[in-house]
């Protein structure tokens, strides 16, 4: 009988502690007092004086750092990874050679006699890592020699307008 009286006080006592924590959440109070709060500020709001004011070219260039973030983000397709690094591959021959990379750094670390582990993560280093990684040095090489010759290419069409 005390075993079961004693396990409806727990029940209760933690009924009690949860509808504290829980109600406020589930009855949208939290989201009222914050909406108070928001309206009902107690300090004066300071004016803004026009030089103040962030400059156009400050908003311009906050939103393009955003926009290039996003772009940071996104997720590139394989054949788009493979153009913009200034190949012709197709996805096939991509992951052809991909596989024959792992293939050969596999066989290679298993035939030093460093064992099979050694040799799978090996082979998937030949496999995943280097392609990838020569993908990306490749794409950036290209955008460095592209931004170099920008200027000169500009230039060239301001003198021939």
């Amino acid at each position: 009988m005390q075993a079961i009286a004693l396990f409806f006080l727990a029940t209760v006592a933690v009924g009690g502690v949860t509808w504290v924590f829980v109600y406020p959440i589930l009855s949208g109070e939290r989201n009222a007092e914050k909406r108070v709060a928001s309206v009902a500020r107690p300090e004066p709001v300071a004016r803004v004086k026009r030089n103040q004011q962030k400059s156009r070219r400050d908003e311009i260039e906050g939103t393009l750092k955003q926009i290039e973030e996003r772009h940071k983000k996104e997720r590139v397709s394989l054949a788009t990874r493979i153009s913009r690094a200034g190949l012709d591959w197709s996805k096939q021959k991509f992951i052809v050679i991909s596989a024959a990379l792992g293939l050969a750094f596999f066989t290679a670390v298993l035939f030093t006699g460093a064992g099979l582990i050694p040799a799978l993560a090996a082979g998937f280093a030949g496999a995943f890592g280097l392609p990838y990684w020569l993908l990306a040095f490749l794409r950036k090489r290209r955008e460095n020699q592209f931004i170099n010759a920008f200027p000169d290419a500009v230039d060239i069409i301001v003198r021939g307008i």
